[in-house]
């Protein structure tokens, strides 16, 4: 699949790791954006379409809804994907959710499935693709304390 075909996919997150992991994790289906916070977000929002927002748990509550509030008067049709430890945070309302997720692999089959990536033969096999061992150690923290 070239670049250009590839959908679009906006990362919002304080955590320059986080951000950076989920770019490797996604960049092989997508065209894969990092903003390091509602503000650069806004400015990206402004340059082009995304297919999909992904808005890190290091994000508060109130930045994520910030964000969803201009999402929705700028591009009503682009899905959002809160990442967070509990499922009512935000308040988000179908066709956007809010994802506990239990690892990469998860992750990556979740951003095919809301994209509608699901259907196309070479994306059939991306839970094979992306290894076990890749997840993190039970337990383990991802932000720091």
């Amino acid at each position: 699949m070239k670049s250009a075909e590839k959908p679009q996919i906006l990362c919002i997150g304080h955590d320059p790791v986080l951000n950076r992991t989920r770019r490797l994790i996604l960049e092989k289906h997508f065209e894969v954006s990092l903003a390091h916070g509602p503000e650069e977000s806004v400015a990206l929002l402004g340059k082009r379409r995304f297919a999909l927002i992904l808005l890190c748990y290091s994000l508060t509550d109130d930045e994520c809804r910030a964000v969803v509030e201009i999402l929705h008067g700028v591009a009503p049709d682009t899905r959002i994907l809160a990442l967070g430890e509990v499922r009512e945070r935000l308040g988000l309302s179908a066709p956007d959710e809010v994802f506990v997720s239990g690892g990469p692999a998860e992750l990556l089959k979740k951003c095919v499935s809301i994209v509608g990536m699901n259907a196309a033969p070479e994306n059939r096999a991306i839970a094979a693709e992306t290894p076990r061992d890749a997840r993190p150690p039970a337990g383990t923290r991802l932000e720091p304390e």
